[in-house]
Order: structure tokens, then C-alpha cells, then sequence
């Protein structure tokens, strides 16, 4: 019976540690379902390389975040292997749990709070203004995109039919999206990028709706740099 308690407790205690993460990750500007996921990924140790993880890694603040996380985790695991020996030897601290839960659920409340919420995402913000330079922002960041935007990479290939073309024919004026830069070889063009005869091997970084990008440009977007 007490042994079945303390596994529900420890359980207990895991769903809060990771409803905080994703507290804290969320007043990042993280979205809800990508911060559980990467939060499980810390607390488990499965290390998963998605593109989604580079969102954590870029971004100052929540490379924090995640150092606990991933501490926690590796914690979590000698506790579940003491507990196993303390659940053989009957010696259960069930007293303890309880506290523990107590504590996380207290600050999970205080997190929620929408002025906790509100002062610790200013505050969140506020260090990456005055401590970071723009450069070491993660681009969806430091560019304030939404949801529904993305920046991708356009690669000009030797078989495109925009070798030999103007900058400006890659967008069109009905569609939402704009050029920022065409990198050539070690060459960064930042200017009349409409006036630039595009050469192959030209990769061209657009920014706009996602949709719209990957219909309109499928098949050309460079696959390990959107």
C-alpha cells in the first residue's frame, strides 16, 4: 500500500516540476506544446535533436531554464534508484513527498498569477534587452515573428529558372513576403537586393508567412538551414 502511494507521489511530483518548466519556458515567448515536450526531453534524458530544440539552445534565458531542468532529471534518477532500495527496505518518506508537493503546487499557483506571470515575462525580456547583444537572440526573437511566420533559406541551384534574375523575382507584391539577405560564397549582399542578378549557389534568406513560403518556394528551401 505505501509503496503504491510513493510511486503515485514521486509521479505527482514529476507532473509538477514539468508544468513549472513549461511555465517558465512559456514567459520566454516558448509555445505551450513545443516547451512540454522539450521539458520531458530534458527530464528523461532522451536528447531528442529536433529542429524545435534549437529554439532552447539559442536562446539565452531558456539554456537556463534548461540546466535545471536537465539537473533535475539526472537528480530524478538517483532518487528513483535510492527509492527502489528504501521500497525494499520499508523505509518510505511519504511525509517528505507530500511536502515536496505542497511546495511545487505553491509555485505553480504563484507562476499562473497573472501578475507574477506578467512581471517575471517583462523581467525575462527586460535581461535580454540590456544584457544580450541582438546578435545573440534567436532569430524568431529578435525579428518578433509570430506563429504563423517563419525566416527560410532559398537555395538558387545551377537548374533554377531564377539563375540570371532579379532579386525581385523570387516575391511578388500580393504576397507577404520579403528578402534580407543573399549570401554568395563568403559575400553578404544586404542592399537593392530587388536589382541583384541572382547566380547559382546564391542562397536567399526570405521572411514571411510559412505557408506561403514552403508552397511557393517547394522544393528550393535549403533543408538544413530553414
Amino acid at each position: 500500500m505505501w509503496e503504491f502511494a510513493f510511486i503515485t507521489l514521486y509521479a505527482l511530483i514529476m507532473a509538477l516540476v514539468i508544468e513549472i518548466g513549461v511555465l517558465l519556458f512559456r514567459m520566454t515567448g516558448l509555445n505551450k506544446e513545443i516547451a512540454r515536450y522539450q521539458v520531458i526531453s530534458m527530464l528523461t534524458g532522451t536528447g531528442f535533436t529536433t529542429k524545435e530544440s534549437a529554439l532552447i539552445i539559442d536562446h539565452p534565458i531558456r539554456r537556463r531554464i534548461s540546466s535545471g531542468m536537465i539537473l533535475f532529471g539526472y537528480f530524478s534518477l538517483a532518487v528513483i534508484i535510492s527509492s527502489i532500495a528504501t521500497l525494499l527496505s520499508n523505509d518510505l518518506r511519504i511525509e517528505l513527498l507530500i511536502v515536496i508537493i505542497v511546495l511545487l503546487l505553491f509555485f505553480i499557483l504563484l507562476f499562473r498569477n497573472k501578475i507574477i506571470y506578467g512581471t517575471l515575462e517583462r523581467r525575462f525580456e527586460h535581461e535580454m534587452d540590456t544584457e544580450y547583444n541582438l546578435e545573440d537572440w534567436p532569430m524568431k526573437t529578435a525579428l518578433a515573428l509570430h506563429e504563423e511566420e517563419m525566416v527560410a533559406i532559398i537555395e538558387i541551384k545551377p537548374d533554377s529558372k531564377y539563375v540570371g534574375s532579379k532579386g525581385k523575382a523570387l516575391v511578388e507584391e500580393n504576397l507577404d513576403i520579403v528578402l534580407l539577405i543573399i549570401r554568395r560564397g563568403d559575400e553578404i549582399l544586404r542592399f537593392d537586393l530587388f536589382e541583384v542578378q541572382l547566380q547559382a549557389g546564391d542562397k536567399v534568406m526570405v521572411i514571411g508567412k510559412e505557408d506561403v513560403i514552403k508552397e511557393r518556394y517547394e522544393g528550393l528551401l535549403s533543408e538544413d538551414e530553414t
